[in-house]
């Protein structure tokens, strides 16, 4: 028996609490997406840096922090960071954030700027005077938001498999270690490079851990234009390139040759990929030398998501956003039906990749012609059924996935694709929620035959099958575009919004505009289609019936119901909804400019 997919893991920074601009929530957010963090002593951070040597001083008196550090820096050679203590003002920032850090160090070269943003920060830092739980998890949590805000300001912050957190330290009774951490980050910083400290020479996230995936539009030596995807996958898995290529060896072998010629159509394109080497090494995230001489003594921290992150709130330098006051809309026990189990595993590893693909073009979320929206929804469920024919599932479609290239649809990131009957399921997942199946979501089979005919016709003895991913829930993942689920993962109102079609059709009016929803008016009934699908399918539970016959018909049925909505779309343009957060913080350059509104008012400054 083939073993079970692995269970995707929802991404709460996709979520609208995360994007609200409320501090609280979006802490909360990037929490509960971390999960856990390895804790270390003290020792293993100096030496993954620099080799501590033991000088037995003392401080004579309590100098003031930040003395003390500028005096440590000032000893190292050509050292490229200055330390300040306490600052002022807010670190600029591009997004809606108001948190600022107790000190940090910042490039020198940045140092004088009047405004110092986030991507100037090299290394945050928070400070307690008492030693209690709550001190040490404030600091832990602030200094968790920080690192999150580096890294989804500067695109040149290179992400990584996990977090490492040392044990608490004493700045009076640990002087050595204070003295080799700082002098180490100093040395770190007057590299060429300056890899250790996080930064990727080669390039020139919102997630914390992860992939880390961004893409770029670039232009090649002949002056053509390709997409440059960069992300971090596991070590043991293929590259996106690979399975790519894999899947069209299988539409080779299985496809009739105009079928083979129209899936390369709807496949986005790759030109080649490669792991990325820094220093004439591959780029990964672990030494695993480090590893092997700690890892007795390292321990998996579970994460507190108890919202109660501080008793005293970090102050904006300009503006304000409010506190919410109240829990984010998911809850640790709505999780727990979904989140994989891995505090036992062992670290992480991934490897630095970077792809080149020939296509460039726009994700449908961005598509403002709703006939060409459909169109390019179309076009990726051509590319679902050639994938499906050929013995593949997707696993991962959602509204960044169909690319609309030219006047084409496209289906794009395979990083998750795998062969139907493939026996592997160490690959580590992350689900968009919204577009999440409800199996997959609740990880069982949800549509056999009524219980009372299981009681009587079924041998209750014989253990279910694992929860495998199939064709049907690439389906239902593509065609939630359409759709806004109410709820959230874990919430009844999700699963009840799917399978009662009149009360989707009654929604679906009373959201939609009269003429969006004359396009769309097939959508409960083909909402209905699917549930169908799912009970032919699993009518002799615990045995499933995936047939050939099943896949035809579900796509033709698909395919139906877009090209009627295509025909009524006409000439309809979508227009997105005005921003209701308005920007908090200046970007560099205009921060003492006074909006038009405001012309004649003075500037603040901070």
């Amino acid at each position: 028996m083939l073993p079970p997919d692995t269970a995707p893991v929802p991404r709460h920074t996709s979520r609208a609490d995360y994007r609200t601009g409320d501090l609280k929530l979006g802490r909360i957010s990037v929490l509960a997406d971390l999960r856990r963090y390895l804790q270390v002593p003290f020792d293993s951070l100096v030496k993954c840096i620099l080799t501590n040597d033991e000088s037995g001083l003392q401080w004579t008196d309590f100098t003031p922090l930040g003395r003390i550090i500028a005096e440590i820096l000032v000893q190292v050679p050509n050292c490229g960071v200055s330390f300040l203590a306490n600052p002022n003002g807010t670190p600029l920032s591009q997004r809606n954030n108001t948190s600022r850090p107790d000190g940090y160090l910042v490039l020198s070269n940045k140092k004088t700027e009047p405004k110092i943003h986030w991507f100037d920060i090299a290394v945050p830092f928070e400070f307690k005077k008492g030693r209690d739980i709550e001190s040490l998890r404030d600091d832990d949590q602030k200094i968790i938001w920080s690192l999150h805000s580096i890294m989804r300001e500067d695109l040149l912050r290179r992400n990584r498999a996990f977090l490492a957190v040392t044990e608490p330290i004493n700045i009076f009774e640990n002087i050595d270690g204070i003295i080799s951490l700082f002098y180490a980050l100093g040395s770190v910083s007057a590299s060429s490079t300056m890899k250790e400290l996080g930064w990727d020479p080669t390039v020139g996230a919102d997630s914390m851990v992860g992939r880390g995936t961004r893409v770029y539009e670039a232009t090649d030596a002949k002056g053509k234009k390709v997409a440059i995807k960069d992300s971090w996958g596991e070590v043991e898995r293929q590259s996106e390139g690979e399975i790519l290529e894999n899947i069209l060896v299988s539409c080779a072998e299985k496809l009739p040759a105009e079928e083979l010629a129209d899936a390369k159509r709807h496949f986005v394109g790759v030109r080649l990929w490669k792991d990325v080497i820094i220093d004439d090494t591959r780029d990964e995230t672990l030494d695993t030398m480090v590893a092997g001489e700690h890892n007795r003594t390292w321990e998996w921290v579970s994460i507190d998501l108890n919202p109660i992150l501080s008793a005293r709130p970090h102050l904006p330098s300009t503006g304000d956003v409010p506190d919410s006051g109240r829990l984010p809309a998911f809850l640790p026990t709505q999780l727990g039906n979904i989140a994989r189990n891995d505090t036992a595993s062992g670290i992480p590893r991934r490897v630095h990749t970077r792809t080149v693909f020939h296509d460039v073009g726009v994700s449908v979320k961005d598509v403002t012609s709703l006939a060409h929206k459909l169109s390019c929804l179309s076009g990726a469920l051509k590319a679902l059924y050639y994938m499906h024919k050929a013995g593949w599932v997707h696993r991962d479609f959602s509204v960044g996935n169909a690319i609309w290239v030219g006047d084409i649809g496209k289906l794009g990131d395979f990083e998750y694709a795998k062969k139907i009957d493939s026996n592997t399921s160490h690959d580590v997942r992350t689900g968009t929620m919204h577009f999440m199946a409800l199996e997959v979501e609740s990880q069982k089979y949800l549509f056999p035959q009524t219980l009372n005919h299981l009681l009587l016709d079924t041998d209750l003895s014989i253990d279910p099958p694992p929860f495998r991913m199939n064709f049907l829930h690439d389906i239902e993942s593509w065609k939630t575009f359409l759709l806004a689920f109410p709820g959230t993962v874990g919430q009844i109102s999700r699963h009840h919004f799917f399978t009662q079609v009149i009360e989707l059709k009654i929604s679906c009016k009373t959201v939609l505009s009269k003429t969006c929803f004359d396009v769309c008016h097939r959508i409960p009934f083909f909402a209905l289609t699917l549930q169908n699908a799912y009970r032919k399918a699993e009518a002799n539970y615990p045995l499933l019936a995936l047939d050939d016959i099943l896949l035809e018909d579900i796509h033709r049925e698909a395919a139906e119901f877009l090209r009627d909505a295509q025909e009524r779309a006409r000439d309809i343009e979508l227009r997105p909804l005005p921003t209701f957060l308005k920007q908090k913080r200046p970007r560099p350059g205009d921060e003492t400019s006074p909006s038009p509104k405001d012309q004649g008012k003075k500037p603040r400054h901070d």
